[in-house]
């Protein structure tokens, strides 16, 4: 037997012997998760906290994570109705194909539970990552159903602050190698009649590799635990966005937003060059002078701050939330 034969009967030997991966089922196939109904929608979701509180609706990053590396938020609901929820293609939310999904449809799946869950009041937003783009996006879009909103280091706003981010470069040779094993070993995962499956195994073996080493502090890597990768949610809006970098140009999150008059507050780690004070500022002004936008830094913390320094960063959400 040749050295190439070995191998390769090793290799079926193992793949037939292994449990094959697989990803969990999304919320329309399985009916213990939980679920928010809004506007004939169906969402993987949850609002914890009392029913008569203030509302706030916490949305999640990627475009394609979910609400899991999130859910240290949920101590607020002590004095707030805490709602999150997946964004659908996303987490345990249902899937559609990427051609389907659009900036749009994400801001009318935000309508749809903020009207769901809201009661006829404005609601607090709190977004991090896209999920403060898509925050921005829906207060120009509805800017009489917010009242304040947090801004987690939003990636950009529009094509001038996207000018601003610092440009990738060369991966490096463990972003290479990781994304190469993670191609080859999707075809092992079982899709179990899912269409979706695999693209979203591949997405989140790869997703810790997208976060730079300039994006969180030395020795800590990005804390991002999902439940499930959603691929179509980043195909339609990041991956859209390397294919045809014009159509990220035009790409205008701020459209509307001279008519939103509440408080803005951006939250940064003090650890993220890669998206520093300056830039966050840059932001900030599309808000000043009318909304009062100001901005906390929080120390020892990197992108996922919510996850690094939790403590100090629920109480400069407190503070803000809370103050006349």
């Amino acid at each position: 037997m040749t050295a190439w034969a070995g191998l390769t009967a090793l290799t079926t030997l193992t793949a037939c012997t292994l449990q094959r991966p697989t990803v969990p089922p999304t919320v329309e196939h399985d009916p213990t998760l939980p679920r928010l109904a809004a506007g004939g929608r169906l969402l993987h979701g949850q609002a914890l906290g009392p029913q008569d509180a203030p509302v706030l609706v916490v949305l999640h990053g990627g475009p394609g994570a979910d609400h899991r590396y999130l859910l240290g938020l949920s101590a607020l609901a002590d004095a707030y109705r805490v709602v999150f929820y997946d964004q659908t293609g996303s987490g345990l939310s249902p899937r559609l194909p990427a051609e389907a999904l659009t900036v749009q449809h994400f801001v009318d799946d935000l309508d749809a539970v903020v009207q769901a869950q809201g009661g006829g009041r404005p609601v607090h937003l709190l977004g991090h990552s896209w999920g403060a783009m898509l925050a921005t996006a829906y207060a120009g879009a509805h800017p009489d159903r917010v009242d304040r909103l947090v801004l987690a280091e939003p990636g950009f706003l529009e094509a001038d602050t996207l000018d601003g981010l610092p440009g990738g470069g060369w991966p490096g040779w463990r972003v290479v190698l990781g994304f190469g094993r993670a191609w080859l070993a999707q075809w092992t995962v079982d899709p179990q009649g899912d269409p979706f499956a695999r693209a979203d195994w591949f997405l989140g073996q790869v997703f810790p590799l997208t976060q730079g080493e300039a994006t969180h502090c030395p020795g800590s890597p990005p804390p991002l635990t999902l439940w499930r990768a959603g691929a179509p949610a980043f195909q339609a809006t990041l991956g859209r966005m390397q294919r045809d970098p014009a159509w990220g140009r035009q790409l205008d999150f701020t459209h509307g937003l001279q008519a939103y008059s509440g408080r803005v507050l951006f939250v940064r780690g003090a650890c993220n060059q890669a998206q520093g004070e300056a830039h966050q500022r840059r932001m900030m002004a599309r808000f000043a002078p009318v909304n009062q936008a100001r901005l906390e830094t929080v120390p020892q913390a990197g992108h996922f701050m919510f996850n690094d320094q939790p403590q100090a960063s629920l109480a400069a959400v407190r503070g803000f939330l809370a103050a006349p």
